[in-house]
């Protein structure tokens, strides 16, 4: 999956995603960031439903990438149990 950082500041990032990834991904992220007090903002943008990338924006009171890093690592978490629960 291909990311490109759009724009990295401090208390703001928004995350390009490959035009070949739906807004599944994006969605679970920012559902997760919700989760943080320290998350002020999180949405999930896709200009057009059949073409263009979809975006990820994130503003918080704290440095947003390890944020999203956190995030991203909880969710990988939770579908590792999920998977040996089917195993």
């Amino acid at each position: 999956m291909k990311l490109n950082i759009v724009q990295d500041e401090q208390k703001e990032l928004i995350v390009e995603f490959d035009s070949s990834v739906d807004r599944g991904i994006p969605e679970l992220i920012k559902s997760k960031l919700l989760n943080d007090k320290s998350v002020t903002f999180a949405g999930v943008v896709k200009e057009h439903p059949e073409r263009g990338s979809t975006k990820l924006i994130v503003k918080s009171t704290k440095n947003a990438k390890p944020l999203i890093v956190k995030a991203v690592e909880e969710l990988e978490e939770e579908f590792k149990e999920m998977s040996s629960g089917i195993r």
